[in-house]
Formats: C-alpha cells, structure tokens, sequence
C-alpha cells in the first residue's frame, strides 16, 4: 500500500510538471528573431566603439528592444519573456539615454554595455529557446 502512495504521488508530481509546459506560451519565431536581431546589432556595434560609427547601432538596439517588448506584452501565458524584454529595453535604454546627452562616451563604456546587451540577449535566447514547440 505505502509503494502504490508513493507510486501515485510520483504520478501527479510528474503530471504537474507537463501540465505547466503546456501552461506557458509556445516557441515563437518572432520574439527569437527580434532577440537575435539585437544581439547581431550589440556585437556588430561593439567593433565599432570609439567611432562615431556607433551612434546607429544604439538606435537599431533600442528600436528592435521596444519592439520585442511590445511584441511579448501581448502574448498570452508569456510572463517570463515579458520581464526579460523589459529588463533588456532598461539596458538598452540606459545605452541610448548616455548617448544622447550631450556628454561624451568613452570607449570602455560603450564596449561594456555593447557587452552586457550580447551576454543579455544570449540568456534570452537559450530561455527561449527552451520553450515548448
């Protein structure tokens, strides 16, 4: 009797966990290409700092991270991808808000944030990457 409990709570335990696969939201084509598309722009970006070459790639990040943020905010069961573009556009946003202040940026800084949008957008690729198709 006490192996058929323990047989039955290791069925529901087991049950649970596919239930909550099938709860959040499904692989997308759309927010892993807008993901990728930042994170080709942060490393292309990064080679060009120190230059005033760099000044479209901070527009090109920016403008791709509110649209994947706006793109996940409508996706039903998509919590988690929601919070990680929202924390992304905060990085982003900081990078464009520097640059456009008037002061100038050095060539550390930009490396370090063109740095921290790669190694951001990496993790929400592999996050992504790892839902249900």
């Amino acid at each position: 009797m006490k192996s058929l409990v323990t047989i039955l709570l290791a069925l529901s335990l087991s049950s649970c966990a596919v239930v909550d696969i099938y709860r959040q939201a499904r692989w997308d084509n759309n927010e892993y290409a807008l993901v990728n598309e930042i994170q080709t722009q942060a490393s292309l970006g990064a080679d060009k700092c120190g230059t005033k070459d760099d000044d479209p790639y901070v527009d090109r990040i920016y403008v791709k991270s509110v649209e994947f943020k706006n793109y996940s905010a409508d996706i039903e069961r998509n919590k988690d991808t929601q919070k990680m573009s929202e924390e992304l556009l905060a990085i982003t946003k900081g990078l464009k808000e520097r640059y456009y202040s008037g002061d100038e940026v050095s060539q550390k800084y930009c490396e370090l944030k063109f740095t921290a949008i790669e190694t951001s957008t990496g993790t929400i690729k592999r996050a992504l990457g790892a839902k249900p198709k």
